[in-house]
Formats: structure tokens, C-alpha cells, sequence
């Protein structure tokens, strides 16, 4: 079981910061049992919930069934049953009227709500996007650290690193994440203007679980729900066909990565296929779950290139 597997069913934050050994020197986990063993160890502490106001996408569920913790200085999310937005706003007179939702990632087990959501949110908004960060619907795990990482060994097992498609038989919450990601949508058109936002363009994007959330909205969407770009950072698609008015998506992956390189490329085969917008990004090295760390390759620059790509596509200046 290698270090990338781990990480992604894990949550894309497990093993994404280093460990820190008893001696004081870095050290990342390598196997499952080493995991479990560091978590005993050092259980990750829990939190109050995020303190970041939100909205809620249903009445449905409740934020009671909520289990919050700190791992490696960074905030996690467990048991989600009631969908919500985290928005962020640019400073005052820097928005540009265009927005994007955030899907972070985490196996449907978790989320790394900081990580591969608040953080990403924040760069953007610097970047003058209104930026809604998506807590959507996820598996029930147990409350217990150990008894969670015995649930994803649980999940591993039937795993297939070279899968070129994801689909919703892998976890009972992926179609409910689906519905929050077309939700959150619909609900940042409907409110366009009390953003400041430009109801054309506004787009979703995700890491990991999350950016196979945002393809699956991007091939299940309606007029209301259609997204107007798409961002997928080690992430995969649905088999399904490529809608004929599909948005333009950007792809990144790392090379290495043991999860999802081989579901990440078909996504641009497909778009490029059926004449749609698509630019691809595979980075030498990086793993999975590279997010907003710095791994010292140049999958550090996906932001940038991210960014990149917004100017090119005229969806920010």
C-alpha cells in the first residue's frame, strides 16, 4: 500500500503534512500500520467546528453530526449529513465579478477543509474570484480515530490505482455529493448579486473526491446548475458522455500520483474528443493530495497556472 493510496483514503490532508518524529526530524508514514501507529500516539485533536460563517444548502441533516479535527495544524471534517457554503470574499474593490466553488477532497470519508478548501479559497480571492468553499454530504465513519483509519483499510482493499473512471458504487455518498455540488451552483447564480457576481461566470472545482464531484457536475447539470468552468486537481470523471455545451476544464495531476493519474488524462481525451475547451497539466512528481503544500516540484505552480488559464479563458481579467 503506498504512500499516495493512503493519503487519498485517508483524507488528501492525512499524510499530506509530514509527521513529526520523537527525535524532532520530519517523517512521513509509509504504510497503514505506520499511520495507525502515529495516530495511537497521537490522536488527532479534536475542534470546535469552523468558526467561518455558512449557509446552509438543506434543511436536511444536521451540523450536530459533525465531527471536527486538528491534524498537522490543519482543520478536518467527518460525518457531514447537511451540505453547506463557506463563502470568502476578495477585498473591497478587488472582485472581478467572477466566482467558484470549492470541493475539497478526502475519499467521501472526510474533508480537507482547509487544505483543499479555505486555502485555495483565500489565493483566489487575492486573485480578485469570490470563492465559496462546498462541505458536502460524506460516508458515515466512526468518531473514533482508530476505528475511522480501519473503515478506509476497509475501503482500500477493493481499490484499483489504474482505474481510468470513478464511479458511484464506490461510496454511498458520491450521488449525494453530486446533488450538493449542482446545489451550490444553482444557489451562487440564484444570489449573483448580492456577491457582485457575474451569474456567467461562475464555475466549480475540487481536489481528489472533490474533483470528481466537480466532473460529475459538470456532466449532470441543467441550465440553472451548468457551471461555466470547471477545475479538476487529481481528480476523475464518470463514464459518461461529454455534454455538447460541456464548460472548459482545466486538468492537473502529478505523474506519480498512485490515485488518480490514470482517471485524471481521460478527462482531456474526452473534452478534446468532443470538441470542447480543455488544457491538462501533468507534473513530473508531486503525489497525490499536493494541494496547497509546498512538495518542491513544480506541481507547486497549479495555482498559477490556474489562475493562467482564467485570464486566458477572459473569465477574470
Amino acid at each position: 500500500m503506498n504512500l499516495a493510496l493512503i493519503a487519498t483514503l485517508a483524507g488528501s490532508l492525512l499524510l499530506a503534512a509530514p509527521a513529526i518524529a520523537q527525535d524532532g526530524a520530519p517523517k512521513k508514514p509509509k504504510t497503514m500500520q505506520e499511520m495507525t501507529a502515529y495516530l495511537a500516539a497521537n490522536p488527532p485533536r479534536p475542534i470546535s467546528p469552523a468558526s467561518e460563517s455558512s449557509i446552509p444548502l438543506s434543511s436536511a441533516g444536521s451540523a450536530g453530526t459533525e465531527v471536527w479535527v486538528e491534524m498537522f495544524g490543519h482543520r478536518v471534517v467527518r460525518n457531514v449529513t447537511q451540505p453547506a457554503l463557506y463563502p470568502l470574499r476578495p477585498a473591497p474593490g478587488k472582485a472581478n465579478g467572477a466566482a467558484v466553488i470549492i470541493a475539497p477532497g478526502g475519499a467521501f470519508l472526510s474533508l480537507a477543509f482547509d487544505n483543499e478548501g479555505l486555502m485555495v479559497a483565500k489565493y483566489l480571492a487575492e486573485q480578485g474570484v469570490t470563492s465559496f468553499v462546498l462541505k458536502y454530504r460524506l460516508d458515515t465513519t466512526p468518531v473514533e480515530s482508530g476505528q475511522f483509519l480501519k473503515v478506509v483499510g476497509e475501503r482500500m482493499r477493493g481499490a484499483d490505482p489504474r482505474r481510468t473512471h470513478r464511479d458511484a458504487d464506490e461510496s454511498r455518498a458520491i450521488p449525494l455529493a453530486q446533488e450538493d455540488g449542482l446545489a451550490a451552483v444553482r444557489w451562487v447564480r440564484a444570489h449573483a448579486a448580492d456577491y457582485g457576481i457575474d451569474p456567467a461566470r461562475i464555475g466549480i472545482m475540487g481536489f481528489s473526491a472533490g474533483g470528481m464531484t466537480a466532473m460529475n457536475v459538470a456532466t449532470a447539470y441543467d441550465a440553472a446548475s451548468r457551471p461555466d468552468f470547471v477545475g479538476v486537481i487529481y481528480g476523475a470523471s464518470p463514464q459518461r458522455a461529454v455534454p455538447k455545451d460541456a464548460p472548459p476544464v482545466f486538468v492537473a495531476v502529478a505523474a506519480d500520483d498512485g490515485i488518480m493519474a490514470y482517471a485524471s488524462v481521460p478527462i482531456f481525451e474526452a473534452w478534446r474528443a468532443a470538441g470542447r475547451s480543455a488544457e491538462l497539466h501533468v507534473y513530473s512528481a508531486g503525489e497525490h493530495g499536493f494541494s496547497m503544500r509546498n512538495v518542491g516540484t513544480s506541481a507547486d505552480h497549479w495555482n498559477e497556472h490556474f489562475v493562467q488559464w482564467l485570464k486566458g479563458g477572459k473569465i477574470i481579467p
